[in-house]
């Protein structure tokens, strides 16, 4: 029998330490007022300047590119710096690590706890088919859409300013959260997750699973901040790593596996895919095994 392993969680610190910090990063303009010159860093999740350096959302950029039909190379260098960060990185580590509303949205998912709420499925895709669908109409409308309405935007500029109608979506994504869907917004509907879960399997960044210490306790599943499906391949020991593009390398898997059964290691796709491909093939040979001696 395994024996349980108890350990700090980790990975949930270091990530706490992250999402305040960059939270205090963009409140620092108003910490920090210089009367000459600029601050070290001033803007927005869209669009930041950083120690004089240009910093942009991929995803914005491309909205706003579409819209104006025009190239701004200091803007689209900003973006393709963002992007190959979490192109090599891992793309959806914006949403567990950055993201101001998902953020917040773990401190509400808490509540969820002490009310029997229901708890409704939608396809994890939608919200990639959501950020073509921005991006079609950015360039046929000409105004960058999902910005219009972004509660990650509003997030941040309610923090740093005043109240507006972006308090009353970010009011009406934690209810539904609260009360219709588990992480409704982040794991089905938020554009801005598609399109970093169209870039995730590239990240050379991934949970990787010990079969010989996996029990399949479920526990993993039930702190997913992605969609607990995507731990299925590795729990039935299909996969050693968690490939899908929607993994936001949060570690709550990790931080919650009593048995130590799962890490997060550096591993380049190729070399990655090569060991899934050999264990598959080892368990395709064992069930042929083993059909042939109940023959």
């Amino acid at each position: 029998m395994m024996k349980k392993v108890k350990s700090i969680r980790k990975w949930t610190l270091t990530r706490r330490i992250v999402q305040f910090s960059i939270i205090a990063l963009f409140l620092s303009p108003l910490l920090f007022v210089t009367v000459e010159g600029d601050n070290f860093f001033f803007g927005s999740l869209g669009s930041s300047t950083f120690v004089g350096i240009v910093l942009s959302d991929p995803f914005a950029a491309l909205q706003v590119i579409l819209a104006s039909k025009k190239l701004n190379l200091v803007y689209l260098s900003g973006a393709l710096i963002i992007f190959l960060f979490y192109f090599i990185v891992r793309g959806r580590v914006f949403c567990s690590w950055v993201c101001p509303v998902n953020t917040l949205l773990e401190f509400t998912e808490k509540l969820r706890k002490y009310v029997k709420v229901p708890d409704k499925i939608y396809n994890r895709h939608t919200k990639k088919y959501l950020a073509l669908v921005v991006l079609l109409l950015s360039f046929l409308v000409g105004v960058p859409v999902f910005e219009l309405f972004s509660p990650i935007g509003f997030t941040m500029r309610n923090a740093l300013f005043t109240f507006g109608i972006g308090i009353w979506i970010i009011l009406a994504i934690v209810l539904f959260e609260l009360l219709i869907s588990k992480r409704g917004w982040c794991r089905y509907f938020c554009p801005l997750g598609g399109f970093y879960q169209s870039i995730g399997k590239a990240g050379i960044f991934n949970v990787q699973f010990d079969h010989d210490a996996c029990v399949g306790c479920d526990k993993c599943r039930s702190v997913c901040f992605a969609d607990p499906i995507i731990l299925e391949p590795g729990i039935f020991r299909e996969s050693k790593y968690v490939t899908a593009g929607d993994c936001s390398l949060c570690g709550a898997c990790v931080d919650h596996c009593p048995f130590g059964a799962l890490k997060i290691t550096a591993q380049l796709p190729i070399s990655r895919n090569k060991e899934d491909d050999l264990l598959r093939e080892h368990a395709e040979k064992e069930r042929i095994a083993k059909w042939y001696s109940i023959k």
